[in-house]
């Protein structure tokens, strides 16, 4: 496996045992020069995401609010958040988070990266099989002026099978 990652795209761990790509995922790790953050593994709702980004403080907000933000507000801060920094999300076993949640963080990743490819934060996730992941993918990403949505998400994603 090469360890010289770049990190220009997001990078699905795909095949083997959950073993194999656990020890992939750490070897990939190892050699990161990027701030990494591991979201648990029983996180597996959008609320539950959302509650970590809040308790780990991944969000600016950009303006003051005397009582706490709710999640939409949280979830917008984020997405800006996301754009404006350089690390890298961790997600292990991202087959075992719901449907719904794992595709909006995926359209979310997919989309900044592709308008903003110079400072992004970047996914790494390890899954059993990519192959329905992709298929949705190519249905709610934003195509762009000179790329299809089959296009945006094939030039975003590195896919490493073991």
């Amino acid at each position: 496996m090469d360890e010289n990652f770049t990190f220009q795209k997001h990078i699905l761990i795909v095949g083997k045992t959950q073993i194999e790509r656990h020890k992939s995922l750490n070897q990939i790790l190892a050699n990161c020069n990027l701030e990494f953050i591991r979201f648990p593994a029983s996180m597996k709702s959008f609320p539950d995401y959302l509650n970590i980004v809040q308790s780990k403080k991944l969000f600016s907000p950009f303006y003051e609010s005397k009582g706490k933000y709710n999640l939409n507000q949280i979830l917008d801060f984020h997405i800006d958040w996301i754009a404006d920094n350089n690390c890298l999300f961790v997600f292990e076993e991202f087959q075992n988070i719901e449907d719904r949640f794992a595709l909006e963080i995926m359209r979310i990743m997919i989309n900044n990266l592709e308008v903003n490819h110079k400072s992004a934060t970047k996914i790494i996730l390890t899954l059993e099989d990519e192959t329905e992941l992709i298929n949705n993918l190519y249905e709610i990403v934003n195509e762009t002026k000179y790329k299809s949505k089959v296009q945006v998400v094939e030039s975003n994603l590195q896919i490493i099978t073991l």
